[in-house]
């Protein structure tokens, strides 16, 4: 029986719409993009690379790192909102993804909630060090908030932006000791440690392992932790609870955000990607001396943290003052 020309074509169509479909359904099929909102050698960056390259193995395409600091992370976080709702563009930051929400004294280029889909929680910290150049004449935290009160204006002390764990730890000093402080923004925690390091700068509150070759060399000092227990690493270093601040607390985190619109399926497999990812002995050791522990979540897990996070900051922005209702 003679098969007719429409019949043809339609077979044809089928067969060259076959691949293209296949391929559609597939994710990931080409290289993923990784974006980090800070400068090179914070933790992010520290812990960053390697997270890159494990989901690269597990996702069998490479995922290419990107630090793109600027706007306390509201240019990359713009450039991933932005981007084709694909899955293939990422953005891997700390609180100040929240922190934005409640502190930008710009209005936000983009909708959060609805431009930006939560991935998962890849590591939860135990707390932020506050650490100073070691030339400070003060050798512990009353020695310190001693000299912050008697310089008009205070000690000078680095963040990496407004609203994100950085500006909270200071803020929180200010109001805890009653002392002052001089705050200064910089692209990222390296910059900050660099100029404590040349005695441009006093303080700053930073994660462990950008600090830590610094403070066993003895370049700078580390005044008290804001976690709930002692540093494994330094652990003489008391916390805030213990030097007389019951209510000083301030943990950080590690998050990864897609686009928002992006397929669930595709949310779903890059969820899995950092899971496995994160379990790897690699990135186990690197978030054990960074002293935070791994904690892929599911996508609605992370949402509702995200959540939560949100609620804990707009209380800590209305205690200080600075709440945007």
């Amino acid at each position: 029986m003679p098969i007719s020309r429409r019949a043809l074509v339609a077979a044809g169509q089928a067969v060259l719409a076959t691949p293209a479909s296949a391929e559609a359904e597939a994710f990931p099929v080409r290289p993923l993009r990784m974006l980090v909102p800070f400068a090179p050698g914070g933790p992010l960056d520290i812990n960053g690379r390697p997270l890159a390259e494990e989901m690269g193995r597990a996702l069998g395409q490479t995922v290419v790192f990107e630090n793109k600091p600027g706007a306390n992370g509201i240019v990359a976080t713009q450039q991933v909102a932005t981007a084709k709702p694909d899955g293939y563009t990422l953005l891997y930051t700390t609180g100040s993804f929240v922190g934005n929400m409640v502190f930008s004294l710009v209005p936000l280029p983009y909708d959060p909630q609805k431009d930006l889909a939560p991935v998962t929680l890849v590591s939860r910290g135990n707390g932020m060090l506050l650490v100073g150049r070691a030339s400070l004449p003060a050798q512990n935290m009353a020695e310190l908030v001693a000299l912050a009160k008697s310089k008009p204006g205070g000690l000078s002390c680095a963040m990496t932006g407004i609203g994100n764990i950085t500006h909270l730890g200071p803020e929180q000093f200010k109001e805890f000791t009653g002392a002052d402080l001089l705050t200064l923004v910089m692209q990222g925690t390296g910059p900050a440690i660099t100029a404590m390091l040349s005695d441009q700068v006093d303080l700053t509150f930073s994660t462990l392992p950008p600090a830590e070759p610094h403070l066993r060399a003895g370049r700078l000092r580390c005044f008290g932790y804001t976690g709930e227990r002692r540093m494994l690493a330094f652990p003489d270093v008391p916390t805030m609870r213990e030097l007389g601040y019951p209510d000083w607390v301030l943990i950080g985190m590690g998050g990864l955000w897609t686009t928002g619109g992006t397929p669930r399926a595709r949310v779903d497999v890059l969820q899995r990607a950092v899971a496995t990812a994160v379990a790897t002995p690699l990135m186990q050791r690197l978030l054990c001396e960074a002293e935070t522990e791994a904690a892929p979540v599911s996508p609605a897990a992370f949402a509702s943290f995200l959540e939560q996070e949100l609620a804990m900051q707009r209380r800590i922005a209305r205690r200080i003052g600075m709440l945007k209702e």
